[in-house]
């Protein structure tokens, strides 16, 4: 079964619970383990705060091998809001910390995709950040066509 047709069925079974409160979502793909904390699901889109790809072979990944899956993606994930650079290496954590470039910011404040390549995981989260305060993760809205995508897009960079 492809991993759209996984994700698909799994998104179905998830919409049919309970309507209301946050579901998670874990498929074994590939070499790892799919994992998302999903808001809502409903027949054309979803919403999540947390989408994850957690792959043991990149768990002795070095900078340069993170560094070039974080190169991948920021290419790859154009058919998001807005689209996403590296901002900060970090050579000793082993981490390639990637954002929105640039921010969508309105009346409101700014809001933002993170996406963190680390040893072992990439994971992409969305955030607000209102004028004077601190970040916090929101739900980000996406396709169900899209969230089958960043799937087949974080397991083709992990390879």
């Amino acid at each position: 079964m492809s991993i759209k047709s996984q994700i698909h069925t799994e998104l179905n079974r998830l919409a049919s619970l309970a309507a209301t409160g946050s579901h998670s979502l874990r498929l074994d793909i590939g070499d790892g383990r799919l994992e998302a904390t999903l808001t809502q699901i409903d027949q054309l889109a979803c919403a999540f705060e947390h989408f994850s790809y957690k792959v043991d072979k990149l768990a002795n990944a070095t900078i340069d091998q993170l560094k070039d899956i974080a190169n991948a993606l920021s290419q790859k994930l154009s058919y998001l809001l807005e689209s996403i650079s590296p901002i900060e290496i970090d050579h000793d954590a082993c981490v390639v910390q990637m954002r929105s470039n640039p921010p969508q910011k309105d009346d409101d404040g700014t809001r933002y995709y993170e996406l963190v390549v680390a040893r072992g995981e990439l994971t992409l989260c969305r955030y607000t950040r209102p004028a004077g305060q601190t970040p916090s993760v929101v739900a980000a809205h996406v396709t169900r066509e899209v969230f089958e995508r960043l799937a087949e897009d974080f397991l083709a960079a992990a390879k």
